[in-house]
């Protein structure tokens, strides 16, 4: 969303409003001029899917579909910040046949976010798939967090409680999401739910060559004459 200020900005001249489409690739990266920034404003992504082919040649049936490409994570990353987007597709069940029966499943929809990122150099844009959960620790929320009672919350250790995820071991390394801290520090851990960007997370090169299920992210963002702390001068 353009706010006031970027709006007097490029009405000065001093900034412009631009457009740039990723996708195509796991991951795609966009150069920012020298003495210029951009701030991204919103973002849109278009619904895609990982189907890899099963015994029978087939790809995108809903049991290929929904063991690697129910979710799409994209990490948007530069000199400046790191900002993680977890999208969960959708999809409609077409036929391929003239009875109604052989249903495939293809992407369908797209979800928009309004945001503030701001890069001065190069910004990139990574797709990866997020996969189930392979193993989680349960427990009452440590004493420490903040946490209302039951029946408003699940509640937390001294009190009512009821057993919440505390961490989870995810497909990918050895990675886990460390909730609440809770766990010693062993492999890689990241405190939001995220997932690896790995071998096994990514999307592979047939779903990037379909034109049905490759990634789409359409960016608007404002190029901006100068630096973050000497606009205008």
């Amino acid at each position: 969303m353009i706010t006031p200020k970027l709006e007097e900005l490029i009405w000065q001249g001093k900034a412009f409003f631009k457009t740039f489409v990723a996708g195509g690739s796991q991951r795609h990266n966009l150069d920012i001029n020298n003495d210029r920034f951009i701030i991204i404003t919103d973002i849109t992504y278009f619904n895609s899917g990982s189907f890899p082919e099963d015994v029978n040649g087939e790809n995108n049936t809903f049991q290929n579909m929904s063991s690697q490409g129910m979710n799409t994570q994209l990490t948007i990353l530069g000199e400046k910040q790191v900002n993680r987007f977890l999208f969960r597709n959708s999809f409609n069940a077409v036929s391929n046949k003239n009875d109604g029966t052989n249903l495939r499943l293809l992407p369908n929809g797209h979800t928009t976010i309004n945001c503030y990122l701001l890069h001065t150099t190069q910004v990139a844009f990574t797709f990866s798939f997020a996969q189930d959960i392979i193993a989680q620790t349960v427990g009452v929320t440590p004493g420490e967090f903040f946490a209302l009672n039951i029946p408003i919350d699940y509640g937390r250790a001294g009190g009512l409680g009821v057993n919440v995820t505390l961490d989870a071991t995810v497909q990918g390394s050895s990675s886990y999401v460390d909730l609440f801290g809770a766990r010693a520090t062993t492999g890689e851990q990241s405190k939001e739910f995220s997932f690896p960007v790995d071998a096994l997370n990514n999307i592979q090169d047939t779903n990037r060559a379909n034109s049905w299920a490759y990634p789409i992210l359409h960016v608007n963002y404002v190029e901006i004459l100068g630096l973050p702390n000497n606009i205008g001068q």
